[in-house]
């Protein structure tokens, strides 16, 4: 699935290096959502740093901040469930989770 980008798009290079920060926009969220599918099918840390050619704390840093800030984002848009539900719906989440990495 590899392939070369070219951004010569003939109007001018500034217009390319905003088309250019927009794909890789669009490619690091695949690259998370891949990471957390991944880890959701029982990939460990070790695992999902050597695909991506890092180490595993390095990995394990940045993906699980990036994780954080995106579920952050979605509690705050969330105003309708009280921190008790939501510490129910975590629990349950990990719960899930644990479950498919034992399969």
């Amino acid at each position: 699935m590899s392939s070369v980008l070219q951004f010569k798009s003939g109007t001018s290079p500034l217009d390319d290096l905003r088309e250019l920060k927009k794909v890789e926009a669009e490619i690091d969220q695949v690259r998370c959502d891949l990471v957390r599918d991944a880890r959701n099918k029982g990939a460990t840390w070790e695992q999902v740093a050597q695909a991506l050619g890092m180490t595993k704390q390095s990995a394990w840093e940045f993906f699980t901040e990036r994780f954080r800030i995106e579920l952050s984002h979605r509690v705050e848009k969330n105003t309708d469930l009280s921190e008790d539900a939501a510490m129910q719906l975590a629990v349950e989440e990990t719960r899930i989770v644990r479950r498919r990495r034992t399969k």
